[in-house]
């Protein structure tokens, strides 16, 4: 279309809600611009209009319009001297929000021709890289640091699918094991360093209370007593730190993977993108809503057991903080997709088996 004479080219549409929960909708919509790998965008979270921003850029390269799974985007051969972005709120099946984004790239032209190419499908990785790898810049891999372990996951995930043929239910059953024998080492370490902690702990509180006033001495005496013990302080920490960035990647996959969206398990769990709801509640319960899921609940129970066993030899101070934080987990995991759920759930009754052999053969 003619705006003062400039030629822009245009997506007005938007890109309708094709998830059952609003939630999710609003919080992976959005649309963006790119101008040398660098990203521009707006994201519509209330019924308030966003109002049309001009991106002053030189050599936009491309605009994209995304819901959780779906994306259209548009890839001029002549990157745009400008972009406009901009929301207004829609209705659709009855929802309060419905954002319909609309994005334009701006030329300072009054003759010629604009070539494109338009990918409008799903957030697939392969089906992005085939169109053009930049669109990636768009999908929910986490922080640069958390990135590579995200790709990593999905990478398995397909190779395991496209190998065995087998449901996707299953997969992450056994993604769940390949993990926990990954992980059993540091998991390991960090178990049976809590243990000898409770050996070393009335000790060292000796120690500490003999050579308070003495720092030099205090630290040599420690230094024996760990060394005598075979005891690492740190190891307890260590080992969690090292496997936090692969395991926030399996949060972000595990929530906003395409390749779960339609594919049922077994009975009613008939939906991997979706929480396995069972029933709904006459009431609303604030952080878990008003359906329930069985499997929050069995994982509440898996870190339940877990705990009772890592947390013997912590004061009981600390296990009621750790206690709450069970019941705090299974009230927000009731909205979270049942594959991100049914792997946490197996992955930590694979790693309460693993402690109590660990706690037999100490």
């Amino acid at each position: 279309k003619y705006v003062n004479k400039n030629i822009e080219l245009s997506w007005l549409s938007g890109i309708m809600p094709a998830e059952k929960m609003e939630a999710d909708e609003l919080s992976y919509s959005g649309a963006y611009i790119s101008s040398g790998g660098d990203l521009e965008s707006i994201t519509q979270s209330s019924v308030k209009n966003i109002d049309r921003s001009i991106y002053n850029e030189e050599n936009v390269d491309w605009f994209a319009i995304r819901n959780k799974f779906f994306v259209i985007s548009m890839f001029p051969k002549t990157k745009a001297d400008y972009a406009i972005l901009s929301s207004t709120n829609g209705s659709f099946g009855g929802r309060q929000i419905t954002p319909i984004y609309e994005a334009s790239l701006g030329y300072n032209l009054t003759s010629g021709s604009l070539d494109f190419s338009t990918y409008l499908g799903p957030l697939d990785v392969d089906l992005v890289n085939d169109f053009n790898s930049d669109l990636e810049l768009i999908m929910n891999f986490g922080w640069s640091i958390i990135k590579p372990f995200s790709k990593l996951v999905v990478w398995i995930l397909k190779t395991m699918r496209d190998s065995m043929g087998i449901n996707y239910g299953v997969i992450l059953i056994f993604f769940a094991l390949l993990m926990r024998i990954v992980m059993g080492p540091l998991t390991r370490k960090g178990y049976e360093s809590s243990l000898k902690m409770k050996t070393v702990a009335p000790l060292q509180k000796e120690i500490q209370e003999k050579y308070k006033n003495d720092p030099a001495r205090l630290q040599q005496e420690l230094g024996k007593l760990w060394k005598k013990h075979g005891f690492n302080p740190a190891m307890s920490c260590i080992a969690p730190l090292l496997q936090m960035p692969l395991l926030m990647s399996f949060f972000i996959v595990f929530r906003s993977t395409v390749e779960f969206r339609g594919q049922p398990f077994f009975l009613w769990i008939q939906d991997l993108s979706q929480p396995d709801y069972i029933f709904s509640l006459p009431f609303s319960i604030p952080l878990y809503g008003s359906s329930v899921a069985i499997l929050p609940i069995l994982m509440g129970i898996s870190m339940f057991l877990t705990m009772r066993v890592s947390m013997q030899s912590a004061e009981d101070s600390q296990k009621y903080i750790m206690y709450f934080m069970n019941g705090f987990f299974i009230l927000i995991f009731n909205t979270f997709p049942s594959g991100l759920t049914l792997y946490y759930t197996v992955y930590n009754f694979l790693s309460y088996q693993q402690q109590l052999s660990i706690k037999k053969n100490s």
